[in-house]
């Protein structure tokens, strides 16, 4: 009977110790699905929108006019002077330069920066770097926001930390890194789709009004010069948070400025016919943009939104 009993002990002991054993396997394989889950970028919006679609064949998006009228931006960057012979891309970085909201958080970086004494460093490191700089105005590069943001943290407590608190108020989960992850794998190549291919009132629920109207001129400018850019994305990659910082203006949720590269192919050509006028099918670009975005809470909806309040085309450089 003690035999049986020892027995009956080690098979106990053998069921426990496959039981825990499965429960083992089974919560290894639960924390490998949550952490691939982790790893897969999605929307920034708490609510999922259903994936962009591709344009059929021969179909036109619709402009919207009556946004594109009410543009109240500088006029004159409208009409471009067919004497300065610019190309479609230059023609459209003319047009998208006046960007009101990114133009005032990266000046303010700017004064910040050449305060700090960090200008004496970059001047050094422009002269090793002078070519690949030459495509950019001083407030357009990222290294006066990051020079900036180190001497903010070295004078008082970091914008990036009081905007980030504030924006984990209504999502505790929130984190600049996760939320670049995202925006950049899951939602901006679904923006720039519908942005290339003119795409205006699809675009409209990622936009605030005063930029809907400006993408709304600059694409129905775009339209009327007979010749189509390659709407293809390659890639996007480099990108950096430029700004994390409170709306000191209009007092709502904090303002994060993104910029990114673009890898696009540099092949314009004429409408009527499809002859290619500038550029070639293996002429690759980087080109630099500056977004910048703004969370809105819906309260009846339960659901936190961002939008894109300002957006900045600031040119490509050729991708060596």
């Amino acid at each position: 009977s003690s035999h049986n009993s020892s027995n009956g002990q080690t098979n106990e002991v053998l069921i426990k110790a496959r039981e825990a054993y499965d429960s083992f396997l089974s919560s290894v394989s639960e924390t490998w699905g949550e952490l691939l889950e982790s790893g897969r970028p999605k929307s920034i919006n708490k609510k999922i929108h259903d994936p962009v679609r591709d344009l059929r064949e021969g179909e036109v998006a619709e402009d919207d006019d009556a946004a594109a009228d009410k543009y109240e931006g500088t006029s004159a960057i409208m009409i471009i002077d067919e004497d300065e012979h610019l190309t479609a891309w230059e023609r459209m970085q003319r047009r998208l330069s006046d960007a009101p909201i990114i133009q005032g958080i990266l000046s303010k970086a700017e004064d910040v920066y050449e305060k700090s004494g960090a200008s004496k460093v970059k001047e050094k490191v422009d002269h090793i770097k002078e070519d690949a700089q030459e495509a950019w105005e001083t407030s357009q590069n990222p290294w006066v926001y990051r020079a900036s943001s180190v001497y903010d943290t070295l004078t008082a407590e970091s914008e990036f930390a009081v905007a980030v608190r504030e924006l984990r108020k209504l999502d505790p989960e929130f984190t600049l890194e996760g939320w670049k992850h995202d925006v950049v794998e899951d939602d901006l190549p679904d923006i720039m789709k519908l942005f290339l291919e003119g795409r205006i009132k699809e675009l409209q629920p990622w936009l605030g009004e005063a930029v809907y109207n400006r993408l709304a001129a600059e694409i129905r400018a775009r339209k009327k010069e007979g010749v189509e850019i390659d709407t293809h994305v390659l890639g996007i990659m480099n990108s950096e948070i430029l700004a994390c910082e409170p709306d000191h203006v209009n007092k709502g949720s904090p303002i994060i400025l993104l910029h990114f590269m673009c890898q696009q192919i540099n092949c314009v050509r004429k409408k009527e016919d499809g002859s290619i006028v500038e550029g070639s099918e293996d002429d690759i670009r980087a080109n630099s943009y500056v977004v910048a975005f703004q969370r809105e809470y819906d309260e009846k909806a339960g659901e936190l939104n961002w939008k894109i309040m300002d957006f900045r085309f600031n040119g490509a450089i050729a991708y060596l």
